[in-house]
């Protein structure tokens, strides 16, 4: 009986020992806090701290209701934070260093800088252009800019023309008039 409460004594010890070694502690503390553009805490934001050294280590924190993290018992180390709210990254620092004497303090204050400075979406399409003839190569496609008229057909070199009333096909055929190619 003695010796079995000796064996899962000694086993819980191991256990205990090993989990303690897979999980590194350290002196350090990482805090901060999460604000909006408005100033106004963002609570449940997750913050993701990895290691930098090589030893995998990797903690997750979330925000509370005043937007503040803190995850202590780090070794002393560089960290990369990285910080999720709703599932998508807001801000991210690749090279924060902890210290063993004061908590090291990484706030965020978000701007809503990407959300309001979208680029203008480019109209675009695609346009064939056949082979020139007694070419053995084949056509290609180009994409051509719908916004900027049917000049951009032609300078694709499709030689399509949208739009065109009477002055331009007065000036293709004056053109082709002038240059006769004849015998």
């Amino acid at each position: 009986m003695f010796t079995n409460s000796l064996r899962i004594g000694f086993a819980g010890l191991m256990i205990s020992a090993t989990a303690a070694w897979a999980s590194p502690v350290g002196p350090a503390t990482l805090q901060g806090d999460v604000k909006d553009s408005k100033g106004q805490a963002v609570a449940g934001a997750e913050v993701h701290i990895q290691a930098k050294d090589g030893s995998n280590l990797q903690k997750i924190v979330r925000t509370d209701a005043t937007g503040h993290y803190v995850c202590p018992k780090l070794p002393q180390t560089d960290y990369e934070v990285v910080l999720f709210v709703n599932g998508a990254i807001k801000a991210s620092i690749n090279n924060t260093k902890t210290s063993a004497t004061v908590p090291t303090q990484l706030d965020f204050k978000l701007t809503g800088q990407y959300a309001t400075n979208k680029p203008v979406k480019k109209h675009t399409h695609m346009v064939y252009v056949p082979a020139e003839t007694g070419s053995n190569l084949s056509g290609r496609w180009v994409e051509v800019d719908d916004n900027a008229g049917s000049s951009s057909a032609a300078t694709a070199g499709t030689g399509h023309v949208d739009k065109g009333g009477a002055a331009m096909l007065r000036q293709l055929q004056s053109a082709s008039g002038s240059s006769s190619g004849g015998n």
